[in-house]
């Protein structure tokens, strides 16, 4: 009777773990969502956004660093990372003179997600920052060219932090 009962504990806190993994494919938001802001600038005649490696390391890492101090924020603790530019030059992006960054959470349930569910989480996201004038302002600039989104995951919370940095060589 115990090894029955401790199977099915096992079991059970194993589906509950599983429950609480989040399976959503980055890239795919990552493109969805910059899809929706080059959309928005075309209207105005802005060039489209590029994605670039530099930008999406700085991205991950304060995505990174709010998961790690549950809060939004556009500053680190640590000198090097403290702002935006810090980080992208940490990152290596040495030749950027122009950077911008926004920041967001939301709660989203852990699960797989579909590309439609991509889509829609893209235009909440997008929705978001689209309803904020510094945000949108960032997003709408014609002083940026370069743009990357990361994301970073809270299980407990059930909290997706979203970084987009903006930049321009």
């Amino acid at each position: 009777m115990k090894n029955t009962l401790f199977l099915f504990l096992f079991f059970f806190n194993s589906l509950v773990v599983v429950s609480q993994e989040l399976h959503l494919d980055d890239s795919a938001l990552e493109t969805e969502i910059l899809q929706l802001i080059n959309q928005h600038r075309k209207t105005f005649k802005l060039n489209a956004l590029e994605k670039d490696p530099v930008l999406l390391k700085a991205a991950q890492d304060q995505s990174n660093y709010m998961l790690q101090i549950k809060k939004l924020s556009h500053e680190q603790a640590t000198t090097q990372k403290k702002y935006p530019k810090n980080r992208i030059k940490f990152h290596g992006g040495i030749d950027f003179f122009a950077y911008g960054e926004n920041v967001l959470y939301l709660t989203v349930e852990p699960k797989e997600y579909t590309k439609e569910e991509i889509a829609t989480l893209a235009q909440k996201i997008y929705k978001q920052w689209e309803e904020s004038p510094p945000h949108y302002q960032n997003m709408t600039s014609k002083d940026f060219g370069f743009a990357s989104l990361a994301f970073a995951f809270d299980t407990k919370a059930k909290r997706l932090y979203a970084t987009t940095v903006f930049g321009n060589k």
